[in-house]
């Protein structure tokens, strides 16, 4: 089992085009692109996913697309996921509504604490991030949980858990360590001026970890074949 690289967009902190920055991500070792457009009306995500899609394509490398919050867009396009906020549907009301559309793909929660863990992974999620673990630009002023609250929701949820907030090429150790399915991060990646080579430090950082996941990201986010 390898561990995940999760890249999340966000182009106020973007040294690329969007489409640029997702293109040079996956390039460069990159499992999965949530694409995080959280002001963004639904027709406008539907067109950038569809956007995103052809550029890869034409670039000759595959989109394992997670779309943050629009379930909508997500079944629209054949995402390989959703990925759901705190003020996003609960779980188990999109896992409904999914199972309906007879779409199969993947479902996950960002959680910030090990109460609001096992509650989702209680719902149906197939994942879920926690964090922030370090300070973050996306969470200024707040307290960071840390690598020992991480370790205890690893240990006691049973879906994957992607750790996120302020991670990079010298912290991403320890926090595999505790066992966690991967890392979601956006600034070390797309933040930087080469996010190729930024995403591909992190990922040979990850590789030298010798703990393994002790639950694999599920295969279907990094191998779904989905279609926009």
């Amino acid at each position: 089992m390898e561990f995940v690289l999760h890249v999340v967009t966000d182009r106020a902190r973007q040294t690329l085009s969007l489409t640029d920055a997702v293109v040079a991500s996956l390039r460069g070792g990159a499992d999965v692109v949530q694409l995080r457009e959280k002001r963004t009306p639904a027709l406008e995500v539907y067109e950038l996913c569809r956007r995103l899609r052809e550029q890869c394509e034409a670039a000759g490398v595959r989109l394992p697309l997670v779309v943050n919050d629009r379930v909508d867009v997500a079944l629209a396009v054949d995402a390989v996921g959703v990925h759901l906020a705190a003020k996003s549907l609960p779980v188990a009301a999109v896992k409904r509504i999914l199972s309906r559309a007879g779409w199969r793909g993947l479902v996950g929660r960002s959680v910030h604490s090990l109460e609001e863990a096992v509650a989702a992974a209680q719902d149906g999620a197939d994942y879920v991030t926690f964090g922030h673990v370090y300070a973050s630009e996306s969470h200024p002023g707040l307290p960071p949980r840390g690598v020992r609250e991480l370790a205890r929701v690893v240990e006691t949820v049973d879906v994957p858990v992607i750790a996120i907030g302020g991670i990079d090429v010298h912290n991403v150790a320890p926090v595999l360590e505790t066992g966690c399915a991967g890392v979601a991060v956006i600034g070390a990646v797309v933040g930087q001026a080469d996010p190729a080579a930024a995403a591909a430090r992190l990922k040979e950082a990850m590789a030298k970890v010798q703990v393994r996941p002790r639950h694999a990201f599920p295969r279907a986010g990094r191998e779904g074949e989905g279609t926009a």
